[in-house]
């Protein structure tokens, strides 16, 4: 198997973790809250894998991983694997020799691209694979339940899809 991942800032400007005020000035509460610390820079991470049903697997665990390293919450990571799951099987199935998975999360927004690389294959095996049509052609319409926008672009090099997902926003400190 290989599999090539990373994840980069993408820039990087001030104190990720700003401190805590100075005293309060009088008259003001005996207890401050703490900031959350605030994410200052956009994070990156993709993957690069052979375009087969067996790599989706792969493909998913590796973001699952990435989401939890960046604090992402369980139900907004949900969503994202169910869309990294989908947009990876369509591209192992119908795409080239190769298919990536970018993630970028900037803010409350994470953003998904899911692209098929490579020369289309001559002939796509047929037989066993054939399920009734019923079960077939959901995939894009989950994503577009899931996701908040998305765009399908074409190229000589292959297919992209583009998936936004709005996450839920840090709950404040301290609250329940």
């Amino acid at each position: 198997m290989n599999i090539h991942a990373t994840t980069v800032p993408v820039r990087s400007c001030g104190n990720r973790y700003p401190t805590r005020d100075p005293a309060p000035g009088p008259g003001a509460a005996e207890t401050a809250s703490v900031p959350q610390p605030r994410r200052t820079a956009t994070l990156l991470g993709a993957v690069f894998v052979a375009a087969e049903k067996s790599m989706v697997r792969e493909v998913r665990h590796f973001a699952s991983s990435l989401l939890a390293f960046w604090g992402v919450a369980a139900c907004d990571r949900e969503s994202a694997l169910l869309i990294v799951g989908e947009l990876g099987a369509n591209a192992a199935q119908y795409g080239g020799a190769e298919l990536s998975v970018r993630l970028s999360l900037d803010g409350v927004r994470l953003r998904i691209d899911v692209r098929d690389c490579g020369p289309l294959p001559s002939a796509r095996p047929s037989g066993s694979t054939a399920r009734p049509a019923g079960e077939r052609g959901r995939g894009l319409t989950i994503v577009g339940h899931l996701a908040d926008r998305v765009e399908t672009t074409t190229s000589g090099q292959g297919h992209m899809v583009r998936a936004d997902l709005r996450l839920t926003p840090p709950a404040p400190h301290g609250a329940m």
